[in-house]
């Protein structure tokens, strides 16, 4: 017989915002069971039977991405970072993301994220924090051929779902090395490539949730594609040849014997909202 599988509620939101009022480590102790079928057990149900659906319709695309399981739901924190934040998050996030062979970039993801209040439970994805060079080869890519997005960003499927980027992270002024009348100066400002939207509580809180969640992110996987091109070429090859070979260049006149100083590129957080 088929295991039931445990729903999203109120309790689940209620869970959330009183644990975040705690100040002790042990609360969580005493609330065990509560925490379980409140919170853990939902969490893990939904995340695995979304990732079930996706893998039937995604198939080949999801090969590299990583559906968490351990630390799910995962809502107090470690003794260093409750100094400074408190014991207990006030939000929980699934972050479904592909190694990116770096300690300082990530590639782009999948993202699920649960707190209380208004349209603070939604489904994400794309590239939240980028790091600098890749945010230089999409705003290229934005600059010289933007179809690839526009195409997306208009095509039905898509909108029904996600009616554009967010905007949340962008510079207030204008990116420097693109001019400030281009007709994509708003998507140039951005420092963050990503969609989201939020669910209300009917949706949340019903048995078909998890087969929500693993639609939009069917979408999300579209939104990946066209950033992972970007992130890995140049809108212009010859650009990307001299490039590499001003490199070689560069590492050739280098050589002399001395160890290479180490990059100090500041590795990214993970999506955090």
């Amino acid at each position: 017989m088929p295991s039931i599988m445990s729903r999203f509620s109120q309790d689940t939101l209620d869970f959330i915002a009183k644990a975040a009022r705690q100040t002790k480590s042990e609360w969580l102790d005493r609330h065990r069971e509560e925490y379980e079928s409140d919170l853990l057990n939902p969490v893990r149900d939904c995340v695995r039977e979304a990732s079930r659906l996706l893998k039937e319709s995604a198939g080949a695309e999801l090969s590299r991405y990583r559906f968490p399981d351990r630390g799910l739901a995962r809502i107090r924190r470690t003794a260093s970072r409750a100094e400074a934040q408190g014991w207990y998050k006030d939000w929980i996030g699934v972050q479904v993301a592909r190694d990116s062979g770096s300690l300082y970039e990530e590639l782009p993801s999948l993202y699920f994220h649960i707190a209380p209040g208004e349209e603070n439970v939604f489904s994400a994805g794309g590239l939240y924090l980028p790091s600098s060079q890749q945010t230089k080869r999409i705003r290229n890519w934005i600059a010289k051929d933007p179809s690839r997005l526009e195409e997306l960003l208009s095509d039905q499927d898509f909108r029904k779902v996600y009616k554009s980027l967010g905007d949340e992270r962008k510079v207030k002024t204008f990116p420097r090395g693109f001019p400030k009348d281009h007709p994509k100066i708003e998507w140039l400002k951005l420092t963050g490539f990503y969609v989201w939207r939020p669910f209300s509580k009917r949706v949340f809180f019903s048995k078909e949730f998890p087969a929500v969640l693993a639609a939009d992110w069917r979408q999300v996987l579209r939104l990946n594609s066209v950033l992972d091109h970007w992130i890995s070429s140049d809108p212009d090859p010859t650009e990307e040849v001299a490039s590499v070979e001003k490199g070689a260049e560069k590492n050739a006149e280098k050589n002399t014997g001395a160890p290479e100083k180490k990059s100090r590129v500041r590795q990214p957080d993970s999506w955090d909202w």
